[in-house]
Formats: structure tokens, C-alpha cells, sequence
């Protein structure tokens, strides 16, 4: 923590730096690191300052939230979701080495993943030691450990041989574009909802038959308060009612509807913001959204565009027990109007267009509940805000708690 400025940083701690040999060590790093500001690339974090002092030396650079390369290789990837978490990174590599310098990543373990998805040096600072060959076997490593997941870790075509002159970032960096590069499939149709109902469209979350996964119930927000505690009489007190739609042959003799199953809450394990384009929004502030608390919230920037401006959309990604088979979602939240779409997961560097439409609504000041397409169990699911609510003159939603029901 840089307390003068009040910022979180990252340091790269310099040893020897009490003998000459040592100083010059440090000078040297300081020269080689000065070097890769020449370079603008968003896969390497901004040196602010370089610290030469009596006890320690150390290169300060931004520090972006983010989680380690094996946090980020424990969930579901696929081959063109490696291939983006890497590329940006394999082309600094490539426009360092064609400058002559290295990017010092002989040391996988100064990538991180950012919470968007992709490779960066989290923390820039280069040793007199770096060279070409290391800053290859270094990205290799990267690469195989965020690939681990796939079924044929070699997919990428990149390290069958781990060195060698004909592994240069030249022939990584055109490799993993022309994954990039290729063209989506078509996106698949999204599955029948349950009980055949649809999923809630922006701008008409009362329609009859938008929730029949909560089985026209109007009590279904008592079981949502109950589910965790909170008293009627917040700001939620007054739930809507939902009108069910079954088929013919889903009705009893008297031509009802049979009753649903019980809701059941899931309890989810955590939350990130989830912003392909630009920075995340309210990083740190992430799990208010899912503390199980009223009074506390996560929150988008207040932007003085609707989306798509700037950026398509935000949300945040949010991990549930494995293998959890979901009926619905509900969203506490002020922010009227904001529309909200509950999606799968992206794969490792994946893009939002990689996901799944489940469930779909635009938001109404109190609890909003969303229900969701049958679909597999899934061990988690993004929640993404595709059009802000209007707020003081700009844009902004709040997300006071997101609640999952099977």
C-alpha cells in the first residue's frame, strides 16, 4: 500500500543491494526496466517509480486486481479461451524481443490473470539475467497450466518442444491470432424453458407465462425472505404476483396445475466483476452483492452513456456449489429499469458472446425474480447488466443482492 497516495501497488523487491556488485545489479534492473515503458501494452502493469534505498530496492508498478495463473486455470476454458487470455501478452512478448529486450517472464509467477480475463506482468522489473529463451519457457508454462483443463492440453500447437529456434514469440504470437481470429459458430437455440415457460424479456418482466419456474405462486417472495432472514417490512415488503402457464398435460383432473417442488437457496462462494471491455467496475466491492445483507451493495460506475457506449455491458460472474441445477434467480436492487441477463460462465479469457442466455429482466425497485431455462447444472453463472438504469443525469445500477433458488 503506498500510503502517500493512498493506492495499492505491486513491488518487485531488488536483492544486493548493500555491496557494489549488488548496486549495480540494481542499476542495471533500473535500465532494462526503464525500457519497457518504450512499449504501450495493456499486458504489462505501469511502472510508477523505482526505489533505490539503503535498505531494499524495488521497481512500483499499478496494481490490478487480479488472481494468480493457477486460480485462474481451476475453472471451464476451452482452446480459443486460452488463446485470448494469452494473446495480448504473446504480442508484447513479440514487440519486446523484435526491440531487442526481454519481458522478463523466465518467472511464470510474475503473470497474473486480471479479472477480465487475461494474461498480464503483474510485476515488471527486469533482471540482468532475462533473455528470449526464458521469457518463451516462462509464457509456455503460462500457457499449459491455464490450458490444463482442456482435454488435450496441446490443443494450442504452441510447446510440443519447450525451446528451440523455431519457437519464437513471432510463431506463438501468429499462432494463437489465428485462433482468435476464427469466426464464432452460430449460437446455438437456447433450450425449452421449464414448464414451458419463457424467460422474461427486457421491458415486459410481468407478462403472463414469463415466470412459470415459480409456478404462478404469489407467495414465492415470502420463501425468498425467509430463505435468508430478512424481515417483511424492507424495502421488499410487497412482492408481485406471477400468473403460471402449464400445458394440458401437466394439469390434474380438476385442470390445475399440479404445485411446484419447494425452492431451495443456494448459497453462492463468491463473486468478481465480470467487464470484457475496459476496467472492471467496483472490483474490490464485489461480494456485497452476495453477503446476504440488504444495506450493503455492489454497484457499476455512473457513466454519462447508455450501453453499448463506452462498453457492452458489465456483471459479475459468481461461483455456486458444482454441478448446481438452478430453477430461478432474484435480484434486490434499486435501480429500476436496468436490464439483466443471467448467462453461463465465460470460459478463461472467453467472450460474453461465448455465453448462454438462462433467464432474462428488467429490473423493478425491490426484488426483481428472473426465472430460468431448463437447462445442465452448472457451477456457476454471470450475472450482466446490459442497459443501466438512469441515475442523476448518467447511468448506474445497484445490486443490493443476487439470490439462486433450485
Amino acid at each position: 500500500m503506498d500510503r502517500v497516495l493512498d493506492r495499492e501497488v505491486a513491488l518487485t523487491i531488488i536483492d544486493g543491494v548493500s555491496t557494489q556488485l549488488g548496486r549495480s545489479s540494481v542499476n542495471e534492473v533500473f535500465a532494462r526496466t526503464v525500457v519497457l515503458g518504450q512499449v504501450r501494452t495493456g499486458a504489462v502493469a505501469s511502472v510508477l517509480d523505482m526505489v533505490d534505498g539503503a535498505s531494499f530496492s524495488a521497481v512500483v508498478a499499478e496494481w490490478i486486481p487480479s488472481v494468480s495463473v493457477d486460480e485462474a486455470s481451476a475453472g471451464s476454458t476451452s482452446v480459443l479461451g486460452v488463446a485470448r487470455a494469452v494473446v495480448e501478452l504473446a504480442d508484447a512478448m513479440r514487440r519486446f524481443h523484435e526491440s531487442g529486450v526481454a519481458l522478463a517472464i523466465g518467472d511464470a509467477g510474475r503473470v497474473r490473470v486480471s479479472l477480465d480475463g487475461t494474461a498480464y506482468v503483474a510485476f515488471p522489473g527486469t533482471p540482468a539475467s532475462s533473455g528470449r529463451d526464458g521469457d518463451i519457457r516462462g509464457f509456455c508454462r503460462v500457457v499449459h497450466t491455464l490450458a490444463a483443463g482442456l482435454q488435450s492440453p496441446d490443443a494450442l500447437g504452441l510447446m510440443t518442444r519447450r525451446d528451440g529456434p523455431e519457437v519464437t514469440a513471432v510463431a506463438i504470437t501468429d499462432t494463437l491470432q489465428g485462433i482468435v481470429d476464427q469466426p464464432l459458430p452460430p449460437e446455438a437455440p437456447v433450450p425449452a424453458p421449464i414448464a414451458d415457460a419463457e424467460p422474461v424479456m427486457p421491458g415486459d418482466p410481468t407478462r403472463p407465462g414469463a415466470l412459470a419456474a415459480f409456478a404462478g405462486i404469489a407467495a414465492v417472495a415470502v420463501v425468498l425472505l425467509g430463505a435468508i432472514g430478512w424481515l417483511i417490512g424492507t424495502s421488499i415488503a410487497d412482492p408481485p404476483t406471477f400468473e403460471a402457464v402449464a400445458s394440458a398435460d401437466e394439469t390434474n383432473g380438476d385442470g390445475a396445475p399440479p404445485p411446484p417442488p419447494p425452492l431451495i437457496p443456494v448459497a453462492p462462494g463468491g463473486a468478481a466483476v465480470y467487464s470484457p471491455q475496459q476496467y472492471p467496475d467496483n472490483a474490490l466491492a464485489s461480494g456485497l452483492a452476495i453477503d446476504g445483507n440488504l444495506e450493503t451493495a455492489w454497484s457499476t460506475d455512473t457513466y454519462m452513456q447508455q450501453f453499448p457506449q463506452f462498453k457492452n455491458g458489465v456483471g459479475l460472474t459468481v461461483a455456486l456449489p458444482p454441478d448446481t441445477a438452478l430453477r430461478g434467480v432474484w435480484i434486490a436492487s434499486p435501480s429500476a429499469g436496468a436490464r439483466v441477463e443471467i448467462r453461463t460462465l465465460p470460459p478463461v479469457g472467453g467472450a460474453l458472446e461465448e455465453t448462454t442466455v438462462l433467464g432474462a429482466a428488467t429490473l423493478q425497485s425491490g426484488v426483481t425474480p428472473i426465472a430460468l431455462v431448463a437447462s445442465a447444472p452448472y457451477s456457476g453463472l454471470t450475472v450482466w447488466i446490459s442497459a443501466q438504469a438512469g441515475s442523476e443525469g448518467g447511468f448506474r445500477t445497484e445490486l443490493s443482492e443476487v439470490g439462486f433458488l433450485s
